[in-house]
């Protein structure tokens, strides 16, 4: 929970788990929530309307997981509110959504990466989108080159996260 002016006012006993996995900090001190600062100044530059993007992000911490930071303001929108900040899990279609764009695969391949975290087979995914079981091979091919991934098993580990879970709570 932040201020208005971005004090830190409290936060949850999850949060510094996270804010550690976020920024480690030396030794014994406390992390710095600069990912939440990040999401607070982004509310309150939309707020002032310096930028229209949402007061959210994606941060990738170790071991495969994903959590999104999303701020907003309590108690009203007439800019003196405290502002409050979640940290969660990424959802699984977030994830495959976020990891398509970073590993700048086509709109196909997206599409045949979300039919693969959906559970279809080649076959399946053919038929699903009216091509060849040869062209989901090909596409296939072309994901792996872009994502370093060798196997689908792997694809899917990279994609979804393979880390241990930190629980689906909000925690900010």
């Amino acid at each position: 929970l932040l201020s208005a002016d971005l004090a830190v006012l409290g936060q949850t006993p999850d949060t510094e788990k996270y804010l550690r996995l976020l920024v480690p900090p030396p030794g014994d001190r406390a992390p710095i929530p600069a990912g939440a600062y990040n999401v607070a100044a982004q509310l309150l530059a939309g707020e002032a309307g310096v930028d229209a993007h949402p007061p959210s992000a994606r941060v990738h911490l170790s071991d495969g997981v994903w959590v999104t930071l999303r701020a907003a303001r309590l108690g009203g929108a007439d800019g003196d509110g405290d502002i409050a900040v979640t940290i969660e899990e990424t959802s699984p279609d977030q994830r495959v959504s976020l990891f398509a764009k970073s590993s700048a695969l086509s709109p196909r391949e997206s599409e045949v990466l979300g039919h693969l975290v959906s559970g279809s087979e080649t076959r399946q995914l053919a038929e699903r989108l009216f091509i060849s079981e040869h062209t989901v091979q090909d596409h296939f091919k072309s994901i792996f080159a872009k994502t370093g991934a060798r196997t689908r098993a792997s694809l899917l580990s990279k994609v979804l996260g393979n880390g241990p879970s930190h629980g689906g709570a909000n925690v900010g």
